[in-house]
């Protein structure tokens, strides 16, 4: 799941010799990357993302599906509302990705490595700010390759309108045209969750506004080592939200 994952367009999953020692093979594709800007038209998101690089059949994948959302981002798929300075909401600022659960992330990502772990670029921290998370089985691991993502960003205020609404439009946006996006119940101030296939492997992915703070936590997981397809669609989708839930539930205990 990456913003998401250097392979190119073309490469797809291959299969490689099994243990003994680590298994080699490919790493799960990237996920869909943050929210970008609303105004009179959408605008690319501008968030930099360092391009991943080929590190063998382990992160093939990952590094092309990175491509691919990156593409999608830029054509607007993801809407981040420009703002003013006047802080908005009950959040006064972005919780960074050291709130993610640990003991959560062991059991969706075994033996993970953290890919990303940063402020999002080119944001102005009193218009709005955020973090991107990547974690991922490494090849050298002898786990079946799994990824998560997650996003966080908090929003102000601009004239006439509030970080509030700014966060759900961003969350609207964020599960536009995706397959059968459905609202959750008891998460947040609304949530919703959706699955969506980059290059044949399924991603969940589940939506959180909390005031004027939106997340998204997405994951997705191979069968086997060759990574020759994904889990299926359903739980993906269970994983990611209970990931999203995990994270509200941090966020809530803090004070930001």
């Amino acid at each position: 799941m990456a913003q998401p994952p250097s392979g190119g367009p073309g490469h797809g999953p291959g299969g490689v010799p099994g243990p003994p020692g680590p298994p080699e093979r490919h790493g799960p594709p990237a996920p869909p990357g943050p929210p970008a800007p609303f105004g009179a038209a959408a605008q690319p998101e501008p968030i930099s993302s360092a391009p991943a690089q080929s590190r063998g059949c382990a992160t093939a994948v990952v590094a092309t599906l990175a491509v691919v959302v990156l593409v999608l981002a830029a054509a607007g798929v993801w809407a981040i509302v420009s703002l003013t300075s006047a802080p908005g909401g009950e959040y006064e600022s972005a919780p960074d990705c050291s709130v993610v659960p640990g003991g959560v992330l062991d059991g969706l990502v075994p033996a993970r490595d953290t890919e990303l772990s940063r402020r999002i670029a080119d944001f102005d921290p009193e218009r709005r700010e955020g973090y991107e998370c990547r974690w991922e089985t490494p090849q050298t691991a002898s786990e079946v390759p799994a990824a998560a993502r997650v996003v966080i960003v908090r929003y102000a205020d601009r004239t006439g309108r509030p970080g509030t609404e700014a966060a759900s439009t961003a969350l609207e946006a964020a599960a536009r045209g995706k397959a059968s996006p459905h609202k959750l119940s008891g998460l947040g101030d609304e949530a919703k969750g959706w699955s969506e296939s980059v290059q044949g492997f399924d991603w969940g992915c589940t939506a959180v506004r909390l005031s004027n703070l939106y997340t998204m936590a997405c994951h997705t997981a191979a069968v086997d080592y060759q990574a020759s397809e994904s889990i299926p669609a359903d739980v993906a989708l269970a994983n990611a939200e209970s990931l999203a839930r995990a994270v509200t539930a941090e966020i809530e205990k803090g004070d930001y």
